[in-house]
């Protein structure tokens, strides 16, 4: 008896080259997510006020973190020479002296509150790498202090 060659199922085999594409593909998807994860902790950090920098203690110093408070009236000092800028942070009850070098935003003289990133130095200093000015969405003219900075820092009211 003779056998019909449509009667056995043929065996598919996947050719080699295919699993090879889904192996490297799956590698590069592995690396990217490891990647924007590895950016999420770096960067995913939320600002902490000066009281909880304080409860942290010495873990704090030379930690990268994001720290925020209003920014002390008369405080600021500035180097236009050497484009530096140093001000003070503060709750109300605690204090932070911040320098910073660079350019500080435009609405950093009339700012509500201000975020520094940087490091805590064992002096009890930070020195920031970026600083960011949160200003109101709706400025009150009478509740504004506009900060003179070529006086170095002297507020002046009702401008």
């Amino acid at each position: 008896m003779a056998t019909s060659t449509f009667s056995q199922p043929k065996s598919q085999t996947k050719p080699k080259y295919q699993v090879k594409y889904l192996i490297g593909a799956g590698i590069i998807l592995v690396v990217i997510l490891g990647l924007i994860g590895f950016g999420l902790t770096q960067t995913g950090q939320w600002a902490v006020n000066l009281a909880e920098l304080k409860a942290k203690g010495n873990t704090a110093i030379g930690q990268g973190v994001r720290v925020s408070g209003q920014l002390e009236a008369n405080s600021i000092e500035k180097n236009v020479k050497q484009n530096q800028i140093a001000f003070v942070l503060t709750d109300g009850v605690n204090r932070l002296p911040v320098s910073y070098h660079g350019v500080v935003p435009d609405t950093f003289d009339r700012a509500v509150e201000v975020v520094a990133e940087g490091k805590l130095n064992a002096d009890g200093t930070f020195t920031a790498s970026n600083v960011l000015a949160r200003c109101p969405s709706k400025y009150d003219e009478s509740k504004l202090e506009w900060y003179d900075t070529s006086q170095g820092g002297n507020v002046n009211y009702g401008q």
